[in-house]
């Protein structure tokens, strides 16, 4: 067998068998040698920045590893800021690339890969050979199932031409599990006896090791109430215990029962800055780190007690010792409903006189998307308040895209995640700035055969932009940046527009069963979404109490 024949072989007996790749000729005869066989599906995409969102989307949505593919060189270097992103967000995914500097004199496509790798955190494997690249491959699966961190997977070019003799190496065995040390579970027993107030934090780790009934188990049994970070929206949806995002986000009659805890649980979040709502989020309380890097735990708030292991192990050990003490079942934490954590977003007065209130839009959207629905963010001064006012059955229903803060990546993740979850209706929530950064992957769901929703919350600018502008008394034109014309968009692109002005329209709009959608929804240019969140201090706190009273 042919050496681009095995690559194809190889990476579909580890269960890659979908790429999302921009071509190039350091790829395509191993895709096309598994398109051929039919062991490998490709969507291609226009550019390399979006086959690397898009295997973010595919492995958020479905808890398997996304298998993205550029070309050497200028191919890598475009797709470097969603490698970062990914990082970032801890995505299991694989990039396959052809080997850079190439010891080829006649390329002039050349950067060092490793290096850049390297850089930015993400793991990086080489193979000059075929039993090299197979033994590559399980070891860049295991990192990316271990941790979430990206792959990235170098091949020398004599490998496609290569003869593979023998049978295709056996799998490696799936994502491993770690459980901390007795003494460290008996210690966070302890500390969760003495705690009158738990609260058991989720994040991205969490969602990885599937925990989400472990956590669920040790919250009934301690009385604590659950959170998520960012990372991990709608974890615990439909649990009673469920307090919703914790951070900057997170709602006012959240932040006011998050105030209350005096112990917090932080299960394969980083509680960073933005988590813990740069300190203000809670009062003091004592804090318990699981992680299953060691280098994580305390990085940025000071934790009490580490735990190096998985999320699901830990959760299930500290839970059989607490039983094992006989410490029976704790009462639960007085009821908090969605419908209260909400309605302490939706109180909160705005001005919107020159278009529609994106609280208003996302509480209509709840009711007129499909249950079966699959959210996907960008990222955007809209969006703070749509995790609390739309809701979905599970993490992987709803994946926000903002990466380390770049906007732009919405799109590539949301074809990743049709691609990945043809059974659910994708529906992408981006700004109008964010979908213009790459308006030409639109046409990936006619290459592909895709179907898309897209929700532009349009305020005809770049609408962060525009505060900092007038934060130095300068004229805000430069950043009436107004997008064109996105039915006709929409139309060029093989898909269908429709023009949202009022609440009616909106609760009227009736989703294409296939294909391409781009819904063009006026909001207010003025209005920031934070300003409906408790992160102004104690005036919002006083809000949150009349609402819950």
């Amino acid at each position: 067998m042919p050496g681009h024949q095995a690559i194809a072989d190889l990476l579909a007996s580890r269960g890659l068998d979908t790429v999302f790749s921009m071509l190039g000729g350091t790829n395509v005869p191993w895709i096309g040698a598994g398109v051929s066989s039919g062991r490998l599906r490709l969507i291609p995409t226009r550019h390399e920045a979006t086959c690397v969102s898009a295997a973010v989307g595919y492995a958020r949505s479905t808890g398997r590893v996304g298998l993205c593919s550029v070309s050497r060189g200028p191919g890598f270097a475009n797709a470097v800021n969603p490698l970062i992103a990914a990082v970032r967000n801890h995505s299991p995914l694989i990039m396959v690339v052809a080997e850079s500097p190439s010891p080829d004199s006649m390329t002039a496509q050349n950067v060092d890969q490793r290096a850049f790798t390297e850089l930015i955190g993400a793991g990086f494997h080489h193979a000059t050979t075929l039993t090299e690249f197979a033994a590559a491959l399980d070891a860049a699966m295991a990192a990316a199932q271990w941790d979430g961190l990206p792959q990235v997977l170098s091949m020398a070019d004599g490998i496609l031409d290569e003869t593979a003799t023998g049978p295709t190496p056996p799998i490696s065995s799936g994502r491993p599990r770690g459980l901390p040390d007795a003494s460290s579970i008996e210690a966070a027993v302890d500390l969760l006896k003495q705690s009158d107030h738990p609260l058991i934090l989720a994040g991205q780790g969490a969602v990885h090791a599937d925990s989400r009934d472990a956590l669920a188990a040790l919250a009934e049994a301690t009385g604590a109430r659950l959170a998520t970070s960012v990372l991990a929206v709608q974890f615990f949806a439909g649990h009673a215990h469920d307090l919703g995002l914790s951070g900057g986000w997170a709602s006012v009659a959240s932040r006011a029962a998050m105030r209350e805890c005096d112990l917090v649980m932080v299960f394969g979040a980083s509680f960073n800055q933005f988590t813990s709502g740069h300190g203000k989020l809670y009062d003091d309380p004592v804090v318990i780190q699981v992680d299953v890097n060691p280098d994580a735990i305390g990085e940025v708030v000071p934790v009490d007690l580490a735990l190096v292991g998985d999320a699901r192990s830990t959760a299930e050990g500290i839970l059989g010792a607490w039983n094992t003490r006989g410490l029976g079942r704790r009462p639960p934490p007085p009821p908090l409903s969605r419908d209260h954590i909400r309605a302490s977003v939706q109180a909160v007065p705005l001005d919107t006189s020159e278009g529609l209130d994106p609280r208003a839009v996302y509480r209509v959207l709840d009711d007129v998307l499909p249950s079966e629905r699959l959210i996907v963010t960008d990222s955007g001064r809209s969006l703070p308040t749509l995790p609390t006012l739309v809701g979905t059955s599970t993490a992987r229903d709803f994946l926000i895209g903002r990466g380390y803060g770049s906007i732009g990546l919405g799109v590539g993740t949301a074809i990743g995640a049709a691609a990945a979850r043809p059974d659910a209706h994708v529906v992408l929530i981006c700004g109008d700035g964010g979908l213009m950064m790459s308006a030409q992957e639109l046409d990936v769901m006619r290459l592909a055969d895709l179907r898309l929703t897209i929700i532009v919350m349009n305020d005809l600018q770049y609408g962060a932009e525009v505060k900092h502008l007038r934060q130095y008394g300068l004229p805000d034109t430069i950043a009436q940046q107004t997008p064109p014309d996105l039915v006709r968009l929409a139309e060029a692109f093989g898909g269908v527009g429709t023009i949202i002005r009022t609440l009616d329209d909106l609760a009227d709009l009736r989703l294409e069963p296939a294909g391409l959608h781009v819904v063009d929804v006026r909001i207010d240019p003025e209005v920031e979404g934070t300003r409906a969140l408790g992160t102004n201090g104690e005036k919002r706190l006083e809000q949150a109490a009349a609402v819950r009273s």
